[in-house]
C-alpha cells in the first residue's frame, strides 16, 4: 500500500455521467492488480473527511499511470469531477485482493453500471494470456455503458440497456445463457441485485463465480470495519463477517450470504 500525492493528468467526462479520471502514480501503477481498488481524497484537506473508494480501471506500468472510471452521484464525486490537470489529489493503494485468474482459459464477464469499469483490467490479463472470453454489459441506456469500445476489442461483446437504446432491452441477467456452458470462471461486478442473480445462475449450473462486492467504505484497509458482510465458511451454520476492503472486495460468490 502506497500513499502519495498523484497528480491529475486527465479528468474527462465519459457518458452521461462518468469521468475518466488518470492519475500519475508509478508506485502505485507498479502494484495494482485487477480488481484492486483506491481511495482517493476529492478535495485537498479535511472536507470531504473521508476518501472515495475506486476501482482499477486501467493499469498502465510502463508510463506510471493509472486510471479509475467514476459516477458523479453525490458531492464527494461531484468534488472530484471538478479536478483540473496538473493538480494533486491523495491516494492510497492499491487496496484490496483482486480477480483470481489461475488456468483460466473460458471465461465470462458480466457488468452493470459502475461495476463495468473494474473488469476492464480483468479482460485485459484475460486476453493477454489467450483466454477465450466474452463479457456482458448492462446499464439503464447506451450513454451509461462507460469503456464499452474498450471491452470490444479484448472480448466478444453484448450489451444490454433498460431503455433499449443499445444492444437487447432489459436488464443484462435476463440474457444470461439458458444452458450449461463450460466456462472455467464467471466474474460479476455490479449491483447487489446482478450480483446476486448472477451467483444463483452459477450455482445453477456448477459453475466457479467471482463478485467484486461494493460497501461504504471509512478506511479501506480494514480498520474502521464500516465494510464488514456475512459470509460462509464450511462447518458452521452462523454467518463469519469479513471486510469487503481487506478481504476483498472479490469474493467467491458461493460465500456470500445474499
Amino acid at each position: 500500500m502506497v500513499i502519495q500525492e498523484a497528480q491529475v493528468l486527465a479528468n474527462e467526462r465519459i457518458g452521461l455521467r462518468y469521468y475518466a479520471l488518470t492519475i500519475s502514480a508509478p508506485q502505485i501503477s507498479a502494484a495494482a492488480r485487477p480488481g484492486q481498488f483506491l481511495m482517493i481524497a476529492p478535495m485537498p484537506g479535511m472536507e470531504p473527511f473521508l476518501k472515495r473508494p475506486l476501482g482499477v480501471n486501467v493499469i498502465d506500468m510502463a508510463r506510471g499511470q493509472i486510471r479509475v472510471v467514476y459516477r458523479v452521484v453525490g458531492d464527494g464525486t461531484r468534488l472530484l469531477s471538478e479536478r483540473r490537470v496538473g493538480e494533486y489529489l491523495q491516494v492510497v493503494g492499491p487496496l484490496g485482493n483482486g480477480w483470481q485468474l489461475t488456468q483460466v482459459r473460458r471465461a465470462l464477464l458480466i457488468g452493470g453500471g459502475a461495476g463495468i469499469a473494474p473488469l476492464l483490467p480483468l479482460a485485459v490479463e484475460l486476453a493477454r494470456s489467450g483466454a477465450d472470453c466474452e463479457a456482458m454489459l448492462g446499464a439503464s441506456s447506451a450513454a451509461e455503458v462507460p469503456c464499452v469500445e474498450e471491452f470490444a476489442t479484448l472480448a466478444r461483446l453484448s450489451v444490454a440497456t433498460l431503455d433499449g437504446s443499445r444492444g437487447a432491452l432489459g436488464p443484462v441477467s435476463r440474457w444470461l445463457p439458458a444452458q450449461p456452458i463450460a466456462y472455467d470462471m464467471v466474474y460479476c461486478c455490479g449491483p447487489h441485485l446482478l450480483m446476486r442473480k448472477v451467483a444463483i445462475w452459477a450455482k445453477q449450473y456448477d459453475l466457479p463465480c467471482q463478485v467484486s462486492l461494493e460497501e461504504h467504505m471509512g478506511c479501506g484497509f480494514g480498520v474502521c470495519m464500516g465494510c464488514a458482510c456475512a459470509v460462509k465458511e464450511p462447518g458452521r451454520e452462523e454467518p463469519v463477517y469479513k471486510r469487503v476492503c481487506s478481504e476483498g472486495p472479490v469474493f467467491d460468490s458461493r460465500e456470500v450470504m445474499w
